[in-house]
This record gives structure tokens, sequence and C-alpha cells, in this order.
């Protein structure tokens, strides 16, 4: 940001981190951070490092590793620390001859041998970073000797274990950038594509969705919903939803924005896309129904049917639920999504002994529910082509499900609704004559 070189006066001044580094972030705080929060570090990491590898002349770190990368109050990386940074003439190797720089659990097996070194040494540092990163361990506990190390590192190409990670792309990502031979190893920009392609793995499990994403918003963190919006409703063929959908699926996915300018837009975030697909997908598909024609049924007519229940809540946390039940009495309950599991509601209630009680509802796609019996933990409940509300109207003797809590954010767009429903409405909105039928879903 700044700096003084006047003689005996010498000081620079940079951005403080309020977060410390990712040393730190990783193995001591043991901050909760989702796996497509943790490849966003890493692929600012590698936005950084693509940087200085792209400088003229080019930099190289040699020390790459958690704690030279700092995290600023937004959780974004900022590569740091370059005291044992060398400069590159274009097409010049580096040996080190005396002093072995940098830290040995992320230092590459050119460096402890002593061998010629190119910028290649850095994306290796970078691989065990990464592996960090993902698997929020520490590599290599056990190492105690140095020589002992380098030995195995050196000449029996041990690696940190890829048992911990489940996608396959991380692995070979992995695979690549500790690779022995640092040609083999891939370049920043190549690193940086790579991740764009997990993020969107680790943000959205729907294929269907996947692949809208990368085709036509990849790379991208957000993408302003009226952009967003046609964009997805031509490349699934989707129809243009009413006014209510939308509604609905803003309150449920789109986030707030600034533009340069400070003015505010609607946009929804890659993260936010995949929980909703997660939790209310699939994009599309056929109900088959005897004696009557298939129905279609959509992504928007699932969100539209679920929020205009008056128990439905949305992305509430546990403490809200808490509070807005806590004045009511026995029998009064809300859905909600899951805090701690996307792809799954949570039933929070009142219990007849006046307590509040959270029950995990796993939701399987294509209108298929599983949770667990109040009465018998052992036996599981499951409903099977039917709509969340008819589920949790099976669940009504069990849970002791009888008035819905009120509060919920949804009712005001439902008011119309609301406002017609018939005398006898028993609190699931059974009785409102708006409410979508169990034949139509």
């Amino acid at each position: 940001m700044g700096a003084c070189t006047v003689p005996g006066e010498m000081a620079i001044v940079t951005e403080l981190c309020h977060r410390g580094n990712l040393e730190t972030l990783l193995h001591h705080e043991k901050a909760q951070l989702s796996l497509y929060k943790r490849m966003e570090m890493a692929k600012e990491t590698a936005v950084g490092m693509a940087w200085l590898h792209g400088a003229d002349p080019q930099i190289i770190h040699r020390d790459l590793k958690p704690s030279n990368l700092l995290v600023d109050r937004h959780g974004q990386i900022k590569v740091c620390d370059f005291g044992l940074s060398a400069i590159k003439p274009a097409n010049e190797s580096l040996q080190y001859k005396e002093t072995i720089p940098g830290t040995p659990l992320w230092m590459p097996p050119e460096v402890m041998m002593g061998r010629k070194v190119t910028e290649k040494a850095d994306v290796y540092s970078y691989g065990i970073v990464l592996w960090e990163i993902v698997t929020q361990q520490i590599p290599f506990p056990d190492m105690k000797s140095f020589p002992k190390f380098r030995q195995m590192v050196c000449l029996n190409n041990v690696r940190p274990p890829l048992t911990p990670i489940e996608l396959q792309s991380i692995k070979d990502l992995l695979n690549e950038c500790w690779h022995k031979n640092p040609e083999a190893r891939p370049s920043f920009t190549k690193i940086v594509e790579k991740i764009e392609n997990i993020m969107i793995e680790c943000a959205i499990k729907d294929e269907e969705g996947r692949e809208f994403w990368r085709e036509n918003l990849h790379g991208k963190e957000y993408a302003p919903f009226d952009e967003f919006l046609p964009l997805f409703l031509n490349s699934m063929d989707l129809p243009m939803p009413s006014t209510i959908q939308l509604d609905c699926f803003k309150l449920l996915a789109v986030t707030e924005y600034k533009d340069d300018i400070m003015q505010p837009f609607d946009a929804i975030r890659i993260a936010d896309f995949g929980k909703l697909l997660e939790n209310f997908g699939p994009i599309e598909h056929v109900i088959k129904r005897n004696g009557k024609k298939d129905k279609t049924v959509t992504l928007f007519d699932r969100i539209q049917q679920t929020c205009k229940q008056p128990w439905f809540h949305g992305d509430i946390s546990t403490q809200k639920a808490q509070t807005l039940l806590q004045v009511h009495g026995p029998g009064y309950f809300l859905v909600r999504l899951s805090s701690s599991k996307s792809g799954c509601f949570t039933i929070s209630r009142v219990t007849r002994a006046k307590s509040i009680s959270h029950h995990r509802i796993d939701y399987r796609g294509a209108q298929t529910f599983v949770t667990h019996s109040t009465k018998n933990k052992k036996e599981i409940i499951k409903g099977e082509n039917v709509s969340l509300r008819s589920f949790i109207t099976s669940l009504k003797d069990d849970m002791h499900l009888i008035n819905a809590c009120p509060g919920s954010q949804f009712r005001v767009l439902f008011k119309t609704a609301v406002a017609t429903a018939s005398n006898d409405d028993d609190g699931y909105g059974l009785g409102e004559g708006e409410f979508i039928n169990e034949d139509d879903i």
C-alpha cells in the first residue's frame, strides 16, 4: 500500500489481515469451512502465485506454506512473506549452493537435493498446501529427522495420503502438482482453470446444474439474477415461472450485491444455486400417475408448493427457530432448511414435555424423503413420490405436529391464499383454497 525508503526511516505499509494466516485458520481455530470455501481459498492462492510467476522478471516465492498465506476480514487469501523469494531472469534456472531455503514439509525434492530449481518448485509446495486446505490436516505429522524425510520424499516418492479426499478431480490435481518431475507439474494458470472446475463440483451436486454453470457461468462465483434467469430457462428449456415462484426463488437463493458505483443488484451465488438444487431438485422430472396423464414437475413448482405451507420458514438458524417456538406450547412446529447439511430439511417442534426438539429429514431427490421415528429411533420413515407437505402430514401423529408456528417470511407472499383459507384449516394449509393439491405436484 505504501513505503518509505528514506535511510534510517525504512518502512512498509501493508493491509491488515484481521483473520491471521491460513495455518491458524486450518489447524488451530479448526474453522468450519465448507469444501467450496476452502477451494475458493485454494484458487485465490493460485491466482496470487500466477501473478508472481507471470511478472517480468518472474518471481519465485520459494517458501509457500499456510503460515505465509494471510486471510483478510472477508476470508480472502493474500500471498505474503517473500523473504526467500528470488527474481529469475528469463530462460535461467536457480541453483541453491550453501543453504536450503524454505520449510522442509513443503520443500520440493529438487530443492532438498540441491539441484537446479525453476518456478515449478512453488507448484510442488502449492500441492502440499492444497492437500492441507482440503483435508485440514498437517502433512507428514510423524516427520522427525530431515535426512529420513528427504529420503522418503526424494527417493521413495512419498506424499501425503489421498484417502481422506473424495473428489477424484482433487486427487488428480494433487498428483500433478507434487509430481517428482518438475516439468510435469502444471503452471498456476492451468491450476486456476482446474480449480474453477473443481469448485463447480463442490458447489453443485446436480449433474444438470453443474453442466449449466460450467457452460454458461464458468469461473464466476455469482451471476446477476437478471442475467442468470434467461440463461437458466433457455438452457433447461423451462417455461417462464410465475411472479410468486420467482419471489420464492429469490427469498431462498438470491443475495444483494453492489456494483462499482455502489448500486445494489440481485445476484445468485454458485453455492446457493447448488444448495437450492439439493433441497428442491431435480430441475425437472415426470411423475407417473395411474389412470391420469403424466405430470411434469419443475424446480419452480416444488419451490412454490413448499414455500406456501404455513409451517415452512426457509433458511433460518437453529437459534432463530428456537426463538420463534419458545413462546408457544406443545404441538407447534416449523420446517426449515437444515443449517448443518445441504439437501436436508429440519423439523423444529415443541414436544409434549414442552421442550424444543429438532429432527432432520433427508431429501433424496425426485420427491423422496427419509427420517427416523421419534418413538423408535431404529424405525425409518420413508416417503416416495410425495411432496414435502404430504410427508410432513404423514408425521403428524409420530411427532405430535398440530399447529404451524407463525412468523414465516413466505407468508407475506401468500397473503391472498391465507385470506381465502377455509375455516377448517388444520395448520398444514390443507384447507387453503390456493394451495396445490397433492394430485397436481
